[in-house]
């Protein structure tokens, strides 16, 4: 394993972090705050200690796929952890674990809060916790890339660790030119509706941490009601944008290059919108004739086209409480949970182009065992897709339900917590989604266990970067104790 490389990039990581924590800071002293101080201290310790990691010189600049998913896996939970410091030290949540668990849930877009109460934080505090909405969306490492990219022509490994979705693309030759563009996009995506939510009577700062959440498919709120609050024009504007943010960013820049065509064949964005009309329909009679939620069908539309953008692009922005709503709705949450949003896109869950990939492999599949001569393939957007790629895809959607039965199985030890209950907090942490459906009598998410909380903190890590580079983290830590066996056995034979 090249570690000095490995020392570089976490080094070049932590920089970046503690950079980032400058805009909280100057939040804390616009607002005469004193959590000011406890952002300083942050940046002083993890800038000072990333500095020396980034000083190491390197032997090489080559590394391996494997290699590629370990550094992801770690740089996320080192990010995670110094993302946590600023709550821990300022008392803003003096439980580590809790603290840790806020920070996870900001970068991976999960925004499933730990924070009994959001509206008692400080101006600094709900800024940075929607900012770790905004790094984690697109991803540090493709923000390191877009910068500075040390690794050479090894960085298509990172991107492709870090990217959500079955493969991953350049849409220019190199690999920092991509993911520069794709940050600007993301950028100008954010200011405009930032822009837009000024228009329509939030101040600034409110525009910025919704913004924020939206793009990255986040979710957390300054309100303890999340945006129940909000006007209906206001919701408006973050179900226009939250539908963007679920869609494959490479498209956005075919747009700019005046191939549009392109865009409109890909299968992938047009079972996105048939999804989202789809969903929208059912949830909107269920709610409306047999829920009875709403007096009025424009009512019942609203809501529902907000709850299944909310849900499918894991966003988890509530606009009313869906615990009310029939369980038909309810199942139809947490089914599109799964499904999320579009490859390339910060939304979370399976992605549609998996489930693309999965349903045209089981049609070949049911085809061939009534006529085995002919042989099919499977074809993606006038292309033949590759059988390794197959092979990944069905393999991912195998260790994802596995995943989803333990940790269910770990939390039902929870006292009070039922099936339905395991079932939709593992899937909302899994997928990324911060939409909250529970018994009531399983309490919320700071009165729970450690283990509970650990399983969650680890489901959305696996969920954000997708299972393998979490693996890859775990194999390599647990190398030294399979060594250590080895040795004791060959004691143990001779």
């Amino acid at each position: 394993m090249n570690t000095r490389l490995i020392c570089k990039i976490i080094g070049a990581i932590l920089m970046i972090e503690s950079a980032f924590m400058i805009l909280p800071l100057i939040v804390a002293l616009i607002y005469k705050e004193n959590d000011w101080n406890y952002f300083l201290i942050t940046i002083l310790f993890a800038g000072g200690v990333g500095a020396g990691m980034f000083l190491v010189k390197l032997k090489s600049t080559k590394i391996y796929a494997k290699e590629g998913l370990f550094i992801v896996g770690i740089a996320w939970v080192v990010m995670s952890l110094i993302g946590a410091v600023p709550y821990f030290i300022s008392g803003f949540l003096p439980d580590f674990i809790n603290a840790f668990f806020e920070s996870v849930s900001g970068f991976t877009t999960s925004g499933i809060t730990i924070v009994p109460d959001v509206e008692s934080a400080s101006h600094a505090m709900l800024f940075w916790r929607s900012m770790t909405h905004w790094i984690g969306g697109m991803g540090v490492l493709m923000f390191m890339l877009a910068i500075s990219p040390i690794v050479g022509g090894a960085s298509i490994h990172l991107m492709r660790a870090e990217s959500p979705g079955p493969t991953t693309e350049k849409i220019t030759p190199k690999i920092s030119q991509t993911a520069k563009v794709l940050y600007i996009m993301y950028f100008v995506l954010t200011a405009v509706q930032i822009i837009a939510l000024m228009i329509s009577g939030l101040s600034l700062f409110q525009s910025t941490l919704i913004s924020f959440g939206t793009l990255a498919t986040g979710g957390f709120s300054y309100l303890n009601s999340s945006l129940a609050a909000f006007t209906v024009a206001q919701q408006i504007i973050v179900e226009v944008f939250m539908l963007l943010a679920g869609i494959n960013f490479s498209l956005y820049f075919l747009v700019l290059t005046g191939k549009t065509r392109k865009v409109l064949k890909d299968i992938e964005l047009r079972w996105y919108l048939i999804i989202v009309f789809a969903a929208t329909a059912m949830i909107s009679a269920n709610v409306f004739f047999a829920g009875r939620q709403f007096d009025t069908p424009g009512e019942a539309i609203h809501q529902s086209v907000f709850a299944v953008l909310s849900s499918l692009t894991s966003t988890g922005f509530s606009a009313c409480d869906y615990n009310m709503w029939p369980g038909f709705s309810q199942v139809l949450i947490v089914m599109l949970m799964f499904i999320g949003g579009c490859a390339g896109s910060t939304a979370g869950g399976i992605k549609v182009s998996r489930f693309v990939l999965l349903f045209k492999s089981l049609k070949n599949s049911i085809l061939e065992s009534v006529n085995p001569k002919r042989v099919r393939s499977v074809r993606y957007n006038d292309k033949t897709v590759p059988e390794p790629v197959i092979k990944t895809t069905m393999t991912y959607f195998g260790i994802v339900f596995l995943i989803l039965i333990v940790s269910m199985i770990i939390v039902s030890l929870e006292p009070g917590m039922d099936i339905s209950t395991s079932l939709a907090s593992v899937a909302t942490t899994l997928n990324n989604n911060g939409i909250e459906l529970k018994n009531p009598a399983v309490g919320n998410l700071w009165t729970l266990s450690w283990w509970t909380r650990l399983v969650y903190i680890i489901d959305m890590l696996i969920g954000r970067l997708e299972i393998f580079p979490i693996f890859a983290l775990f194999i390599y830590l647990l190398q030294p104790v399979n060594t250590l066996a080895k040795k004791l056995k060959r004691k143990a034979d001779n």
